[in-house]
């Protein structure tokens, strides 16, 4: 049995530069578990073509979700139980997005709702016009610089935060993000470097 060890218990950062991408279901590019790293993901800090970097989260970084409906069991007469159906399963992820710029309200709002044309970015508030799935990649570093690529090959937008607009408040709207499987079943992958194996 192995000891425990501190090398394994970290915070998570975003790795400096751009750590939140997102591009449409059909790009390509998308990170695996060879090419998680960003300094094999990402060509001189840029990701792949046709993937765009979301800008700055705030220090609250993001949460993820997991929802579980489990079903009722199969019983008999005597209220033995005799078998536990699988219940569904809900994955989410919530995060703030900072910076005002044409993907990122594209995020929000819907990327047909926004342009950004001769210096000005237009914005349409036409939320059934909305709901649009998208790639997501978080690229994270733990202590040590261990990195940790989480890859979302799914997701829509299913809830947007409230939006409080002052001079003490940075302008930022929260979204949460959704999973859906991928044609394997799988809603997101995490791939972690390891203290274990080489």
């Amino acid at each position: 049995m192995a000891a425990n060890n501190k090398a394994n218990v970290s915070t998570t950062r975003g790795v400096k530069g751009g750590y939140l991408f997102s591009a449409p279901l059909e790009t390509a590019g998308a990170p695996t578990s060879s090419t998680y790293q960003p300094s094999t993901w990402l060509t001189n800090g840029n990701p792949p073509q046709d993937w765009e970097c979301l800008g700055y989260i705030p220090t609250d970084g993001f949460t993820e979700s997991v929802s579980r409906d489990n079903s009722d069991p199969i019983q008999d007469i005597n209220l033995d139980n005799l078998d536990e159906p699988l219940g569904s399963a809900t994955e989410t992820i919530r995060v703030a997005l900072m910076e005002v710029k044409r993907h990122t309200l594209g995020t929000i709002y819907g990327h047909t709702n926004v342009t950004d044309a001769s210096g000005v970015i237009e914005v349409k508030h036409d939320w059934g016009n909305s709901e649009e799935h998208y790639q997501y990649v978080f690229l994270l570093e733990l202590k040590d610089q261990r990195y940790w690529t989480k890859y979302i090959p799914d997701g829509k937008v299913t809830e947007v935060g409230d939006f409080t607009g002052n001079k003490t408040t940075v302008a930022q709207r929260e979204v949460t993000i959704t999973y859906n499987a991928d044609n394997d079943g799988v809603g997101c992958y995490d791939w972690y470097d390891s203290t274990e194996t080489s």
